[in-house]
């Protein structure tokens, strides 16, 4: 199992929790072998987040995208990315990390909780001792 921590903004962190968004977009990917199963853990960032861990979900996929799609795709993508068509454009190249079975923590971990004191600035990967301390949370 791998464990990820993830900063997200305000409002991506709420679209991914609700289900409604199923892309996230990234610079870069984890190593990954065929088979790992990857929790990625969300540390809500910005200045309307509130700063701290509040769920997870599983990382099921990833797409390297170096073009725009077209036609019907095009729409179906950003839709399911919560991305405007200028965003996209003006972020490729990108990963896009399908993103499933999302789960809301009861209550807001603050980092400290799991031994950190700064989030990652886009993402990290956390110890399997870091990720019980969450999944005890969930309980």
């Amino acid at each position: 199992m791998i464990n990820i921590l993830l900063s997200v903004r305000q409002p991506f962190s709420r679209k991914i929790l609700s289900g409604e968004k199923r892309w996230e977009l990234r610079k870069n990917v984890p190593r990954l072998k065929k088979g790992d199963s990857v929790t990625l853990w969300l540390y809500e960032s910005g200045k309307d987040g509130k700063r701290a861990i509040i769920g997870k979900c599983r990382m099921v996929s990833y797409v390297y995208m170096r073009h725009m799609p077209f036609g019907k795709a095009l729409g179906l993508f950003i839709k399911d990315a919560c991305v405007s068509k200028t965003r996209l454009r003006t972020y490729l190249p990108c990963y896009a990390w399908g993103v499933q079975d999302p789960v809301r923590l009861p209550a807001a971990v603050p980092l400290s909780v799991i031994g950190l004191t700064r989030p990652p600035q886009s993402w990290q990967y956390i110890t399997d001792k870091q990720a019980d301390i969450l999944e005890r949370r969930l309980a």
